[in-house]
């Protein structure tokens, strides 16, 4: 709204609205108002579809705890059968020694029932399992042996 002074010749100069301009202002005001709801409404409708969009895509999106505890199963799986074959292979000599360094280790680190359960469990895995091992390939010698002859 932009004031001008009167055309009358008073002292006191009385400023008046120009009301043709303001009125011309309030139209543009208005289309610019206009002009931007309609661009607001756009961009609305245009996150409402990527919104749409990214509900449809919330199973194809990249899951970072899901990776971890993947990579965390298939390194136990890898551990365990590397240790299995380890317990398997290696001889009773190396397997007490192991044994005692894991007893006093768990000793020094106070965690004496988690290494008892190791100890034992690898003896047990060392009874049993070898045996297996050893079973398949005396059978497998076997087969070997005649075939030879």
């Amino acid at each position: 709204m932009e004031l001008t002074p009167s055309n009358n010749s008073d002292k006191v100069e009385k400023i008046e609205p120009q009301i043709e301009d303001v009125q011309f202002k309030e139209t543009e005001q208005t289309q610019d108002h206009q002009q931007t709801n309609s661009n607001t409404q756009e961009e609305f409708n245009s996150q409402q579809n990527f919104r749409s969009n990214d509900s449809h895509d919330k199973y194809r999106t990249h899951n970072p705890l899901l990776d971890f505890v993947k990579n965390v199963g298939e390194t136990a799986e890898y551990l365990w059968e590397h240790y299995l074959d380890w317990v398997i292979h290696v001889s009773w000599g190396k397997m007490f020694l192991a044994c005692l360094l894991i007893l006093i280790a768990g000793s020094c680190l106070f965690l004496h029932s988690l290494a008892n359960w190791f100890v034992f469990g690898s003896l047990l895995l060392k009874c049993f399992v070898g045996k297996e091992d050893r079973q398949t390939k005396n059978s497998a010698t076997e087969q070997v042996k005649p075939e030879e002859n």
